[in-house]
């Protein structure tokens, strides 16, 4: 696309260049350079050789004063010499007698006229500087054979020329912009990049979706979206393999990665499959799981922590698929404190006795330190990696973070991958394809796009992986 825009732009301001540039227009004359007075063919090849060396020194004179004060007195031009010479030429081909003379000017009866003009001021010149001392006339004769006309089309500018030269400046440009931008940008955008970045292993891939202008909320993701949670479940389960996985923070490096819409969909992903589990908001700077889910958010995870209501009281259910959901409740003046508490560390316990699986919606790890303090009373973490999002260093960064805080990160997740163009993963964006976004409520009714979705993951986990589908998990 850069290498398209910049060639468009680059005829574009040709085309613009070409009408605003003046017309000008270009005529010639020609004159034949011969001797005179031969009688002999000795005096005739001699005299030719004559004229032949000639030629070069007539040519540097046409565009002298004295050629050209004449040319201005004639016709009348407020112009010096120096100027006129600027729009004359003369030029002669090797090995011909033959001197063209050109003048351009913005009026083509006034280039012909000039043209002209210096044709008969050269002779004269040439008749008056080659006559000898003697008084008999000069052994050269300059014969006008081509007089000038006035052209019919402009000479300049020329249209198509500069056309051309617009697109190949333009792709030329777009060329050097698309290497720059490839060398220089150092943006996770494919499975390659998150390599450069990290070691941890690739849980899963999620195709972007078009998320409603202006609407910051989180959706859940309906049809072939649906899959791309159930296999990210499924990898997690076996990421889980040998060990206890019953509570697990989503964060992601910095805002804007997808986090909130990561933890929502998993969670609904795992109540599906028949377990018991709470999606805990625990994003006290920037919460959003109650404005995604439509829940009530004055009570939540902070009125529980500072002991104004109790965890039964607090905890919402969501849907129809048996999850639960504890909202951030008021925001807190010191979060991060709240979140290290033993009052925190108690819950969790607790939390982890209650559920089969709890899904903690943290804040990203570079700006705050909330996400790395909360890892210590869970039992993993999954990073959640915006492609195109984040870049390279940031996320280097992230994952050096939660190591020193000696968390367990079990693996990433590629979010946001382009559908098309050329970031996009065409691996993801066949295996993981997510449809339009749906909006979400608590009605539970079967016909509203809540419903549909849960129903749709309810299918997909019975009805199992598809023969392509199994066919392409033998293979890798």
């Amino acid at each position: 696309m850069l290498i398209v825009s910049f060639a468009l732009i680059g005829i574009i301001a040709a085309a613009a260049a070409s009408l605003l540039m003046p017309k000008t227009y270009t005529a010639t004359s020609s004159l034949f350079v011969s001797t005179q007075n031969v009688d002999t063919s000795a005096e005739l090849q001699q005299g030719s050789a004559f004229a032949l060396a000639r030629v070069q020194s007539y040519v540097g004179l046409a565009r002298k004063p004295q050629v050209l004060d004449p040319v201005i007195e004639d016709l009348g031009l407020n112009m010096s010499a120096q100027e006129l010479a600027k729009n004359v030429q003369a030029s002669t081909s090797r090995n011909t007698v033959l001197i063209d003379i050109t003048a351009t000017d913005s009026s083509p009866e006034m280039a012909a006229d000039i043209a002209n003009g210096v044709v008969a001021s050269l002779i004269a010149s040439v008749a008056d500087l080659e006559r000898p001392t003697n008084g008999l006339p000069s052994p050269v004769r300059l014969t006008s054979v081509d007089a000038a006309q006035p052209p019919s089309s402009a000479a300049s500018p020329n249209t198509a020329l500069n056309l051309m030269l617009g697109f190949l400046y333009g792709l030329a440009a777009g060329l050097i912009v698309a290497v720059l931008r490839h060398v220089l940008d150092r943006h996770v955008r494919t499975e390659a990049d998150l390599r450069r970045s990290t070691n941890l292993p690739l849980l899963g891939g999620i195709t972007e979706t078009q998320v409603p202008r202006n609407s910051p909320s989180p959706a859940v993701l309906s049809g072939s979206g649906t899959d791309s949670f159930r296999r990210l479940r499924t990898n997690l389960e076996f990421a889980a393999l040998g060990r206890q996985m019953r509570s697990l923070v989503i964060t992601s490096s910095q805002s804007g990665e997808g986090k909130s819409t990561v933890a929502l969909n998993l969670a609904l992903s795992i109540a599906h499959s028949g377990q018991k589990v709470l999606l805990v908001d625990a994003d006290l700077r920037l919460p959003s799981v109650a404005n995604a889910t439509g829940l009530e958010g004055s009570v939540g995870l902070t009125t529980v922590l500072i002991g104004r209501i109790t965890l039964t009281e607090a905890t919402q259910p969501w849907g129809s698929a048996g999850l639960s959901v504890l909202t951030s409740g008021p925001l807190p003046p010191n979060p991060t404190e709240l979140l290290g508490s033993q009052a925190m560390e108690e819950l969790v316990q607790k939390l982890e006795t209650d559920y089969d699986v709890i899904i903690f919606d943290a804040p990203p790890v570079l700006p705050v330190a909330d996400a790395a303090i909360l890892t210590r009373h869970t039992d993993g973490v999954l990073l959640v990696v915006g492609a195109t999002r984040v870049s390279q260093h940031n996320l280097s960064n992230s994952v050096e973070q939660l190591t020193l805080a000696k968390a367990n990160v079990v693996g990433v997740v590629l979010n946001r991958i382009p559908r098309s163009g050329p970031d996009a993963n065409t691996a993801y964006r066949s295996e993981y394809g997510a449809a339009s976004l749906q909006p979400m409520d608590n009605d539970g009714a079967p016909a509203s796009p809540v419903a549909e979705a849960e129903a749709a993951i309810l299918r997909e986990s019975r009805r199992g992986p598809s023969p392509e589908h199994a066919a392409r998990r033998g293979t890798s």
